[in-house]
């Protein structure tokens, strides 16, 4: 049409006013934290018809690339007469989701896509012992569990807006086993500067484990992530934070947060302190491929390299434990910090630092995938409501899992053992089980049935199924679902 040539010159200033603001603010930003911003630049032109290089992400509700140009198509590709691809600026197809796309991005940068994530359990717990004793002295009953459940649906709406480079995602939250069944879980507003630098301001997780960043609807080798890193890693938290490819193979994400586990807190809850996370890992060989089963039945070794660290910078309140996705800080036998008495008779916990590093190794190759991680954690300058006997207190834990696939890229058996320690007593899971994929190859629909003996567990959140102080034997049966 004669228009369209007007329509985009007529856009172009915009996109370039645009992209100078977002400039300066990212400038703002990291000048504010001490950190030099890369360069932005302009993203090259995608060549039309070529895949789409995928962007870096750290869970599969962030694995949007809908800005990809998408070749115009005539009547005559379509099997039939009125096709509802033909014509129009936008047409609808299903790309990991239902998705409106536009023919041509720069002309019409908006697009939509639909997704949806269900996890269906079944979660037993059989007590080897009655009660525990926590730190503070009150005698906790431990109970038998035996229930079917929805720890995990999500509803998730993201594309592209105003500009190619720019995203949105609204990722909606439900299940069964909160006081708070419907919440929003995670949103932010993302501009892509190029492979090396996408820009992010919302919320989202705080990058503190390698575990943690891996989605929950992945094949993880158990039915949920493991002991030891629901006790240490952060949780949820508002923020801006930047993600990128660097170099081939070398990926980022890097983030100041509102705090390790700030949500459902509100602003007059918060200290006037931020807190910092970065992770970084490598995968010399070639891609590692999602979550720690060789479900790509790799010819080829790969491996994956990786360190976290965060600091939490006067942590104060924590977020209810009830919230989406929190797991409170604890002390090493599983008493929540803030638990008056906790630390000292009548005492109550009201400041804390908390530092915490680890570092990750994994590695895949024809069916059998290996990995581990450890966890060195610190709560510093401890301050109270009264005296404490300690100012500092340190925990150290990780996991070791493995599983390898009987019928290669359809039934993997696996098994796994965490461990967390610390001044305040011990506790470890050992687990194994198997996953039966319905589509070879691919994580879209799978089964998993997994059983653990957990000796005085550390650590209490309520989408995993453990709970602080339990001694028994914990079986989960699951039904995963992402389409």
């Amino acid at each position: 049409m004669p228009t369209a040539p007007l329509a985009r010159s007529a856009r172009r200033p915009v996109h370039g006013v645009f992209r100078a603001a977002l400039s300066l603010l990212v400038a703002a930003v990291f000048a504010s934290a001490g950190v030099t911003a890369p360069p932005a630049r302009e993203p090259a032109a995608p060549d039309v018809g070529a895949e789409p290089v995928a962007p870096v992400v750290t869970d599969d509700w962030a694995t949007d690339d809908l800005g990809a140009v998408v070749p115009a198509l005539s009547c005559t590709d379509c099997p039939g007469a009125g096709c509802g691809r033909c014509g129009g600026r936008y047409f609808v197809d299903y790309r990991d989701g239902f998705a409106i796309l536009p023919r041509d991005p720069e002309a019409t940068p908006y697009s939509l896509r639909i997704r949806n994530q269900n996890m269906f359990r079944y979660n037993g717990f059989a007590r080897s012992e009655p009660s525990w004793t926590d730190a503070a002295g009150t005698v906790v009953p431990i109970v038998n569990s035996n229930y079917f459940g929805i720890p995990r649906g999500r509803l998730i709406f993201s594309g592209n807006a105003f500009d190619p480079g720019l995203s949105y995602l609204l990722n909606i939250d439900y299940n069964s086993v909160t006081s708070q069944p419907i919440g929003f879980r995670a949103y932010w507003l993302s501009y892509k500067f190029g492979d090396a630098l996408e820009v992010y301001a919302g919320q989202s997780k705080v990058p503190g484990s390698r575990e943690w960043l891996e989605t929950a609807f992945a094949p993880l080798q158990s039915a949920d992530r493991t002991m030891a890193t629901t006790f240490f890693r952060p949780s949820l938290s508002q923020g801006v934070w930047i993600t990128g490819t660097p170099a081939d193979g070398l990926f980022y994400h890097a983030m100041i947060a509102n705090g390790f586990n700030t949500l459902n807190l509100l602003p007059e809850s918060l200290n006037d302190r931020l807190a910092s996370s970065a992770s970084a890992w490598w995968e010399p060989w070639g891609d590692f491929g999602r979550g720690y089963s060789d479900l790509q039945d790799h010819r080829e070794a790969a491996v994956r390299l990786g360190a976290s660290y965060t600091y939490a910078l006067g942590s104060g309140s924590q977020s209810a434990s009830d919230a989406v996705e929190n797991s409170p800080v604890r002390l090493s036998d599983g008493t929540i910090i803030t638990t008056t008495g906790a630390l000292a008779p009548g005492v109550t916990l009201t400041s804390y630092d908390l530092s915490l590093a680890a570092l990750d190794l994994a590695w895949k190759y024809r069916g059998l995938g290996l990995s581990t991680e450890i966890y060195f954690q610190d709560l510093l300058r401890l301050l109270g409501t009264g005296p404490l006997p300690i100012t500092s207190t340190s925990a150290f834990g990780g996991f070791v899992k493995g599983g390898y696939f009987v019928v290669p890229r359809e039934t993997e058996i696996y098994a796994r053992a965490s461990y967390v320690t610390g001044a305040y007593g011990s506790g470890s899971e050992l687990g194994a089980g198997f996953h039966r994929f319905f589509f070879p190859g691919k994580d879209n629909l799978f089964f998993t049935g997994d059983a653990a003996w957990l000796e005085h567990s550390p650590a209490g959140q309520n989408r995993t199924g453990f709970v602080a102080g339990q001694t028994g034997l914990l079986v989960r049966v699951q039904v995963v679902a992402t389409y």
